[in-house]
C-alpha cells in the first residue's frame, strides 16, 4: 500500500497549489482518498460494495477521514490524524441510507472547522453536500480543486512507483505464463483465468485483471473482451492487459503467435513496432513534448509505409487510472514532467495479416527515463 510519508507529501503539495484562501479541502473521489490517505477499501469483499468516505484537510496539516464502520478495517490501515466512523449497520437494526450517513456526518464534523473558503471536487462531491456547505455556511466559498489533484497525479512518488512496480511484476509473471502454457485449443477465456491466476499467485494476493485478450482476426480490431473464441494453431494472441493493486496499475502489451511461427509479412509488423518503440524512447525525456513522441513513434512507421495500420495514441499515463495524463497523441499541449509513468505502444493492424500491439511503462526522470517493464516482448512464445 502506499505509506504515510508519501500520503503527507501528497497532502502538502496539494497545499502548496491550492489558492491562498482555501482554509479546508473535502475529498470524495475514491481514488485520491487513497492518494492522499491510502484509504484503499477492497474490491473483494461485501463490505466495499455501494460505500463511501471523506478526508477533510486543514491547511495546518489536520486530517480527518471519514468512513462508515463496515469500513473499520480499511479506515484503521489507512493514514489520517482522526477517523470519523459513524455506525452504518451492526447486523442488529436496518441500515440507513450509506451515502446520506457519510455526507451527514462530513457536515457535522466539519462544524469544528471554522472558515468561508472550503475546496471540494466539483465532478466528484455529493450534491447533498455542496448544499449542506452551502446551507449550513452562509457566504461560504467553494473553490474546485479537481484540476489541482488530476495535475497533482500526473508526478509520481516513490510509493507510488513501487506500486506500479509490483503491479507490473505480477502481470509479467502472468504473461510468461499465457507464453508458456497455452496452446491451440485453449479460448481467450482459458487465457484471462490462467492470467489471472498466475499474477495472483505472484502478488501473493486478489488482484484485478483486466484488459484486451484477443486471438485471430479479433486482434484486428485492436483489442476487447476474453471471449469463448477458440484458439487456432499459427494465430495471433495480443494480450494488453493491468494488474490492479492498492488502485495502482501498470499497462503493457505483447502479441505472439500461438503453436506456430510468424509469417514474414507479421514479422515485419513486429519489427516495425519495435522500430516504432525504439524512436519513441530517443524521444522520453523531460520537457519534450508529448506530440513529439507520437510523431516520432508514427515517422518510424511511416519509414516502413506502415503508418496508415496505426490507427491510436503512441502512448499515455498511467497509475491510478487507464489512461491518464500525459497522452502521447498527435493534438497534444503537454509537455513531458519528470515524476510522469507513460507508456509507449506502437501497434499495427492490417486486415487480413493481423493485428499486434506492443507496450512498455516508463518513469520520466531529471535525466532520462527508467524502463518499469521488463516482460517479454517477442512474436515467438
Amino acid at each position: 500500500m502506499l505509506t504515510e510519508q508519501g500520503c503527507r507529501a501528497r497532502r502538502g503539495k496539494l497545499w502548496r497549489l491550492v489558492a491562498g484562501d482555501v482554509e479546508w479541502i473535502v475529498v470524495t473521489e475514491p481514488r485520491h482518498l487513497n492518494y492522499l490517505s491510502a484509504f484503499a477499501p477492497s474490491p473483494f469483499v461485501f463490505n466495499s460494495q455501494n460505500a463511501s468516505g471523506a478526508l477533510i484537510l486543514g491547511r495546518d496539516g489536520t486530517a480527518i477521514l471519514v468512513a462508515d464502520n463496515v469500513q473499520e478495517p480499511f479506515l484503521n490501515a489507512a493514514f489520517a490524524g482522526e477517523r470519523v466512523m459513524p455506525v452504518w449497520y451492526r447486523c442488529v437494526e436496518s441500515a440507513s441510507h450509506r451515502a446520506e450517513l457519510v455526507v451527514r456526518s462530513v457536515l457535522e464534523r466539519l462544524k469544528k472547522c471554522p472558515g468561508q473558503v472550503i475546496g471540494y471536487e466539483a465532478t466528484a462531491c455529493p450534491a447533498a453536500l455542496a448544499d449542506g456547505l452551502r446551507s449550513s455556511r452562509p457566504g461560504v466559498k467553494l473553490v474546485d480543486v479537481d484540476s489541482v489533484l488530476l495535475s497533482l497525479r500526473r508526478t509520481k512518488e516513490a510509493d507510488e512507483v513501487q506500486l506500479i512496480k509490483n503491479s507490473l511484476a505480477a502481470a509479467t509473471s502472468g504473461l510468461r505464463a499465457a507464453m508458456q502454457d497455452i496452446r491451440p485449443g485453449a479460448t481467450e477465456l482459458d487465457v484471462y483465468r490462467h492470467v489471472q491466476r498466475v499474477a495472483g499467485e505472484a502478488a501473493g494476493r486478489q488482484v484485478l485483471v483486466y484488459g484486451d485478450f484477443v486471438s485471430g482476426p479479433r486482434c484486428e480490431q485492436i483489442g476487447g473482451v476474453p471471449s469463448e473464441r477458440v484458439i487456432q494453431s499459427g494465430e495471433l494472441v495480443l494480450l494488453d492487459f493491468s494488474a490492479v493493486i492498492d488502485g495502482y496499475r501498470g499497462d503493457f502489451c505483447n502479441t505472439f503467435v500461438c503453436g506456430g511461427r510468424a509469417g514474414a509479412r507479421q514479422r515485419e509488423m513486429f519489427e516495425a513496432c519495435l522500430a516504432g518503440m525504439q524512436a519513441g524512447e530517443r524521444e522520453l525525456r523531460a520537457g519534450a513534448l508529448c506530440r513529439r513522441v507520437f510523431e516520432a513513434v508514427r515517422g518510424a512507421l511511416a519509414e516502413r509505409r506502415l503508418a496508415e495500420y496505426f490507427p491510436h495514441h503512441a502512448g499515455h499515463g498511467v497509475g491510478l487510472g487507464h489512461p491518464e495524463a500525459p497522452y502521447l497523441v498527435p493534438e497534444s499541449s503537454e509537455t513531458l514532467l519528470a515524476g510522469d509513468v507513460v507508456t509507449l505502444e506502437p501497434g499495427l493492424y492490417i486486415p487480413g495479416t493481423g493485428g499486434m500491439r506492443y507496450e512498455r511503462n516508463y518513469l520520466l526522470t531529471a535525466t532520462g527515463y527508467e524502463n518499469l517493464s521488463d516482460h517479454p516482448i517477442s512474436i515467438d512464445a
